[in-house]
């Protein structure tokens, strides 16, 4: 199967990565390794010309899509099988569903429809994600991965890190962007005097080693995180969590399990979700 995955930024363009990043880009190792061949190329350059050079036949995958020519949207969803990969909520004009009351928008605010409804599939990150997704789309073609991917390797490095005492400090990061809350840990931590670490570091092996060296992650989002991976890290890794209702991952079903079970849990999530991906292009 001939692959295309389309998106405005891969890791390697960033200095620090988001949690979008590095899910794409073991995604994109996983459907290599499964056979399939995979191209990728960032959104702003899928021009109609570039479209039109494309055989037929190929599928795509579309990521983070803000780039993304408004003409080729129309060619996508005309001449091409394709899926959504959704990162956040980009069906929304500020793409910040907690401004509306319940989570949902009025229609003046939907954006990209007929995109979302002609889709093969909507993949969300979570159970919530899709929740918040059907309530302003309703397009019945939204699939939940309840799930995120981590490459062996980073299963493994965050699997050591369960080892050894632990700090009575709460880890909070240490992001300059609004929605990441870390004005709102901060202030939690300093209300309840309790010991805190701020935690950055753009090294991701690093950064995993810091946030377990502390007994708890403070994580409190501002808006909907469709799953929250630094949740997840931490949850694996042994630390307790303080989050709020905003974490996609906590309504999952094997997230109060112990970590070595959530750590299996994404192990098997990379067969699955390439799976669910194969299936949706039949």
């Amino acid at each position: 199967m001939k692959l295309l995955l389309i998106s405005d930024f891969f890791l390697e363009d960033l200095s620090y990565g988001g949690g979008a990043e590095y899910n794409d880009k073991i995604l994109f190792n996983l459907l290599n390794n499964a056979g399939s061949s995979v191209n990728k190329i960032k959104s702003h350059q899928v021009s109609s010309k570039f479209l039109k050079s494309l055989e037929p036949d190929t599928k795509l995958i579309v990521s983070n899509f803000i780039n993304l020519p408004e003409d080729s949207k129309e060619i996508i969803q005309k001449k091409f099988s394709y899926i959504i990969y959704e990162h956040d909520h980009k069906y929304l004009r500020r793409r910040i569903p907690s401004l509306f009351f319940n989570l949902k928008a009025p229609k003046n605010e939907i954006v990209n429809y007929s995109f979302y409804k002609n889709a093969n599939s909507v993949f969300a990150q979570s159970d919530f994600h899709k929740k918040i997704i059907d309530l302003n789309l309703n397009t019945k073609n939204v699939v939940s991965l309840s799930g995120n991917l981590w490459s062996d390797r980073d299963l493994q490095e965050i699997e050591s890190n369960l080892t050894g005492d632990k700090n009575h400090l709460c880890s909070i990061l240490h992001s300059p962007l609004v929605n990441k809350g870390t004005r709102q840990a901060i202030q939690f931590c300093e209300n309840k005097n309790i010991e805190y670490e701020l935690i950055a570091d753009k090294n991701y092996y690093n950064f995993l080693k810091k946030i377990s060296a502390n007994e708890k992650l403070v994580f409190l989002p501002t808006i909907p995180e469709t799953f929250s991976r630094i949740t997840v890290e931490a949850k694996m890794m042994g630390c307790k969590v303080v989050i709020n209702g905003y974490v996609g991952a906590k309504y999952e079903s094997w997230f109060g399990l112990e970590p070595k079970k959530i750590i299996e849990q994404m192990y098997s999530a990379k067969e699955r979700i390439v799976e669910q991906i194969m299936r949706a292009f039949e």
